[in-house]
């Protein structure tokens, strides 16, 4: 606890914030892609092997085929979200690094650790993106991931993307140092 009774928010700055959003995104894509892949797999599969059984009935009237497509082809169907989700997600990600970087009061020495951790985010940055578009370019993968097209466009960028989040997120963070200090010695903050 501070001086007037509340609590200490966590002041450590926004070192991480580029490394955790980069693997995040990563998984987050790649997990989705290879849950898209199976359950279209598995579906595809099921409605191939059955189809010669298409002639059996169950109690209520409906073949195999007809339970598939209302089992695991609305599965199917309701995956096709995850194509937009991932990629609000990672704009929700981007946003929460700008706001981390307004809340973070820091001092102007910390730029230095900034600036080489960003170097660091930046070279693993094209790392990641070269293993991705790996990923993608794999031809089983493909017709699932080209969906992907905003979650694409960020991570084959990767290395823009995590430059201009880098330097927007320092803009922001040491912008606020002559506020901070005013709010201190005048006591409105």
């Amino acid at each position: 606890m501070d001086k007037r009774g509340g609590f200490k928010m966590n002041k450590k700055g926004g070192f991480t914030d580029l490394f955790i959003f980069m693997i995040t995104s990563f998984v987050l894509v790649v997990m989705l892609g290879i849950i898209i892949f199976t359950a279209t797999t598995i579906y595809t599969n099921v409605k191939d092997k059955t189809s010669d059984l298409s002639q059996f009935h169950d109690y209520n009237g409906s073949n195999i085929t007809e339970v598939a497509d209302y089992s695991l082809g609305a599965v199917v169907s309701s995956y096709q979200a995850l194509y937009w989700i991932s990629v609000l997600l990672i704009f929700g990600m981007i946003v929460s690094i700008f706001i981390g970087s307004y809340m973070v009061t820091t001092r102007p020495v910390f730029f230095i650790p900034y600036f080489i951790m960003l170097m660091i985010a930046l070279i693993l940055s094209a790392s990641i993106s070269n293993v991705y578009e790996r990923i993608i370019a794999t031809p089983e993968l493909a017709s699932t991931y080209v969906k992907f097209w905003g979650s694409n466009f960020i991570l084959l960028y990767l290395p823009l993307w995590i430059t201009f989040i880098g330097f927007v997120g320092a803009i922001i963070m040491y912008s606020r140092l002559g506020k901070n200090e005013q709010a201190v010695l005048y006591g409105y903050g």
